[in-house]
């Protein structure tokens, strides 16, 4: 639920209007927005191309006040908001939003898979390295050395592969 202060949610978007959303969003109505994107190799019939996706599609984010909610949903391409069990619009915390940050600009490859589909086991902090103080779990159905972190409100997990001596368990 919304309050006064500005705060993170999730916008729902068109398909494919991620990055016009997001503009709009900035440039009309001044908000901070964050489009997570990562690189991918397209391959077209002639070449292959590297190019900028959505790390998640359909969302952005933005940063808002109870009062943008309705200038928001006025956005071409703003379908909606992503609620939390009908009471009201998900908020998205800050260190979520930086995690995001931090795994979309890194060079490591980054996966994202609905977290139906994990099984949860030990939860575990980044001790060394580009995601140092990042926490999240190790899957169980990954490999060894999967790092998972969780932007729960959405039910998704952005999954990399660190090598597991830069893993710490937390009880």
């Amino acid at each position: 639920m919304l309050i006064q202060d500005p705060q993170w949610v999730a916008a729902y978007t068109s398909p494919r209007a991620e990055k016009r959303v997001t503009a709009r969003i900035a440039d009309e109505l001044q908000l901070e927005t964050f489009l997570p994107l990562h690189r991918v190799l397209r391959k077209w019939s002639d070449r292959m191309k590297s190019v900028e996706v959505p790390l998640i599609p359909s969302y952005t984010f933005v940063k808002l006040r109870e009062a943008d909610i309705y200038k928001v949903k006025e956005i071409v391409g703003v379908v909606g908001f992503v609620r939390f069990r009908n009471t009201g619009i998900a908020t998205i915390q800050e260190r979520e939003i930086e995690a995001m940050r931090r795994l979309a600009n890194s060079l490591q490859e980054v996966y994202v898979y609905n977290s139906d589909r994990l099984k949860k086991g030990a939860h575990v902090r980044v001790i060394a390295g580009e995601f140092a103080g990042l926490e999240g779990t190790i899957t169980k159905d990954c490999k060894d050395g999967n790092f998972v972190t969780q932007i729960e409100k959405l039910n998704i997990s952005l999954v990399v592969d660190l090598e597991p001596d830069v893993l710490q368990v937390i009880d």
